[in-house]
């Protein structure tokens, strides 16, 4: 029923001129930007960051990056780790600022986490809530 009206309702909007498709909309005066074309220095893509291993600062083995955060300007700012225990099992998951995490230059699989294995114990516990 709901999605009858929503419809019913954009075609209404539609045929009265309401809808401004790409063509309609006026000219900022401005050219338009140019596509970036590949993946520039400094960038890095988020695919590439998930699942990665992630070890602390005293080289033992954390758990992975299973999540990352955008702000509302949809910038990067946070990066959830699945924290594994002894047995491999996930124990929590933690939120870090992903400025915490640098890639390992020997290793594409692996990043190491600014902190200590205590300190990440120690965090509280991420809860996703959508």
């Amino acid at each position: 029923m709901t999605r009858k009206i929503l419809l019913a309702g954009a075609a209404t909007a539609f045929m009265l001129g309401g809808v401004v498709l790409p063509a309609q909309a006026q000219s900022t005066g401005r050219a338009p930007a140019a596509a970036q074309t590949r993946i520039e220095s400094g960038q890095t893509r988020a695919k590439a960051m998930l699942d990665r291993d992630v070890y602390s600062s005293d080289d033992v083995e954390i758990g992975e990056v299973e999540d990352l955060i955008l702000n509302a300007q949809n910038q990067v700012v946070l990066a959830v780790i699945e924290v594994e225990s002894r047995l491999g099992f996930t124990d929590k998951y933690v939120a870090v600022p992903v400025s915490q995490l640098t890639p390992a230059a020997n290793n594409r699989d692996r990043m190491t986490l600014s902190m200590t294995r205590d300190q990440v114990k120690a965090m509280q516990g991420f809860r996703y809530e959508d």
